[in-house]
């Protein structure tokens, strides 16, 4: 595994993923390298240059230890 982690995620409708997933099974493709190439046609059409360096992910925000943390759950 790389020192840094440098994937991102994305959402999508759940009927979007079923039929990308389904596409990619049967052209025997990965999903994420489907993806990555269509998004780099576009991005390349629309003159977008392509960055340096990827920014970091921000910092977790700290928790204040005060603060109270409370979980309900329904059984």
């Amino acid at each position: 595994m790389a020192k840094r982690q440098t994937r991102r995620s994305i959402s999508v409708k759940g009927i979007t993923y079923q039929r990308l997933k389904d596409y990619c099974e049967a052209s025997g493709i990965s999903v994420s390298g489907y993806l990555e190439e269509i998004i780099a046609e576009k991005l390349d059409a629309a003159g977008v240059p392509v960055p340096k360096a990827v920014k970091p992910r921000p910092a977790p925000k700290a928790v204040d230890s005060d603060e109270i943390v409370s979980q309900h759950f329904t059984f």
